[in-house]
């Protein structure tokens, strides 16, 4: 049967509870991550970073804790660190000889060997969900997606699916475990081993990443963003991008394709600029498929043409189906300087010039959110490539970056929004995105690491009085200490904030029922 929600406006307010204690108390730079897709694809644990060797998984079902390896990170741990969950990151390669419509062979191996049926489980019974792209010569050009249900040992094993495919995966086809990535990032002098990511899938820990280009030190506070293609609007699937999925017409060339599905509303000149296209079907020219590219531009209208920044490998079909995406090789550092650091994630580089830089520095209590679960605006004033920054340092000033208003993204510095007056954000200001309810329009902040909360809202530039946590919080930290999950029955959704007090255990949780 399903959930009916009626909850009553002032009867029924918004109630904290206390959770299990985390394992050890938050300090400057402590940091929650967590899964923002919805259709029940988020992944089900949050990931507390406590320090340098102090890395936890909490289980929101079941509200316990486990202790995970160390991940040793390197640096001097505290302001600045953080940490961010990239949920559509994961193990990537191709398949080997022996697959049939309902197991696939690994043959890249896997960043770890895994136990009999350890993929079958992600933390809450549920398999991890495993993309098979039929891309390889002769092979079918379609892409279709699996739980796995069972697997075989090792760092190539032979997964067992939910469902059969509507094709036989071909040898030197490939594949991708949607299961998530978490990045962490210590903080002090750079050194090797201040920037790493825990594979989730394989519970194992990448080797020192690069961090060439970032800044010499690591202070202040840090926001990270994920450019994740799973990140769509409230209303879409996972998969589907900002835009449903496409379909090419002819007039393709080595760097552009022509959009045959009509758009509507028409879309604005490049209002997807520095987004990226996926190609997932094209059954005329099976290797096309699979193929993402940055957009460079696009023209206006209901059926658009896409020009791409890089040339296509191979140039999709007259008939090749496509979506628009967030560019999924993408992380966004924003600190206490002014410039954007872009991890590139395939390539392993950091650059400051795929971004702007803003002419404003962070300080602390810096926040950034990507707009992304909000609905589409066919008024342009709100735009699915929106990020705001709360910017800190004992001010009340949002500062808007646009990815998509140049070849770098525009900022907008010190926006008008509602309720904009007296309160300001500094050392302890964090956030929590919830895009899956309510239009998919909130930011949760806890104000300042006090007791208090606002919400702001992301289509609308509103800031909300939202609700007071009626415990005293330790002395006010920098670091992400709020996390959302998420309740799904079929059309309804619940989300629930939890936040973890600053210089100390203890954890509680909201429902954000309206």
């Amino acid at each position: 049967m399903p959930t009916t929600l009626a909850f009553k406006d002032i009867l029924d307010l918004p109630k904290w509870r206390p959770l299990a204690p985390a394992p050890a108390a938050s300090t400057a730079g402590s940091s929650l991550a967590f899964d923002m897709r919805g259709g029940g694809k988020a992944h089900p644990l949050h990931y507390l970073l406590s320090n340098a060797t102090t890395f936890s998984a909490y289980s929101p079902q079941n509200d316990e804790w486990i202790g995970l390896s160390s991940p040793a990170l390197a640096g001097a741990f505290g302001a600045g660190a953080s940490s961010i969950v990239h949920p559509t990151q994961g193990p990537r390669g191709t398949l080997a000889a022996g697959g049939t419509t309902t197991s696939v062979v690994l043959s890249t191996a896997l960043p770890a060997a895994v136990a009999v049926n350890q993929l079958a489980n992600r933390g809450d019974g549920v398999g991890f969900t495993l993309r098979v792209i039929g891309n390889a010569a002769g092979s079918s050009g379609k892409v279709e997606e699996r739980l796995i249900i069972a697997n075989t040992a090792g760092t190539t094993p032979t997964l067992t699916l939910d469902a059969a495919l509507t094709f036989t995966p071909a040898v030197g086809d490939t594949y991708e475990i949607l299961s998530g990535r978490v990045f962490l990032l210590s903080a002090g002098t750079l050194a090797a081993g201040i920037w790493k990511h825990y594979d989730i899938a394989t519970n194992s820990y990448s080797g020192n990443l690069s961090t060439t280009n970032l800044p010499a030190t690591i202070g202040g506070d840090s926001s990270l963003v994920a450019l994740s293609e799973g990140y769509v609007p409230n209303d879409a699937l996972p998969g589907a991008g900002f835009l449903g999925v496409l379909t090419a017409t002819t007039g393709a060339t080595s760097t552009t394709i022509v959009q045959g599905t009509a758009s509507a509303p028409a879309l604005a000149a490049n209002e997807y600029r520095n987004f990226q296209i996926r190609i997932t079907e094209d059954t005329a020219t099976p290797t096309a498929v699979g193929q993402r590219r940055r957009i460079a531009s696009h023209t206006a209208g209901a059926s658009p043409t896409w020009t791409v920044a890089s040339a296509w490998t191979v140039t999709p079909s007259a008939t090749a189906k496509f979506v628009i995406e967030n560019d999924d090789d993408k992380l966004l550092l924003f600190t206490n300087q002014t410039g954007i650091y872009t991890y590139n994630i395939t390539a392993n580089s950091w650059d400051t010039s795929s971004f702007a830089a803003a002419a404003n520095a962070g300080g602390a209590g810096i926040f950034c959110e990507h707009s992304f679960g909000i609905g589409r605006d066919p008024s342009g004033n709100a735009r699915h490539s929106f990020i705001y920054r709360i910017r800190g340092g004992a001010a009340n000033i949002i500062d808007l970056f646009d990815l998509a208003g140049g070849a770098t993204g525009v900022w907008s510095a010190d926006i008008a929004y509602g309720n904009k007056g007296l309160t300001t954000f500094t050392t302890g200001t964090c956030g929590a995105h919830d895009p899956l309810a309510n239009g998919g329009r909130y930011l949760y902040l806890s104000i300042n690491g006090t007791q208090r909360f606002a919400r702001f809202d992301l289509r609308n530039r509103v800031l909300e009085p939202w609700t007071y946590l009626r415990y005293p919080q330790g002395a006010a930290l920098v670091g992400a200490k709020l996390a959302m999950s998420f309740f799904v029955d079929g059309s309804t959704k619940l989300p629930f904030l939890h936040a973890l007090i600053n210089t100390g255990t203890l954890l509680f949780s909201i429902a954000a029922q309206r």
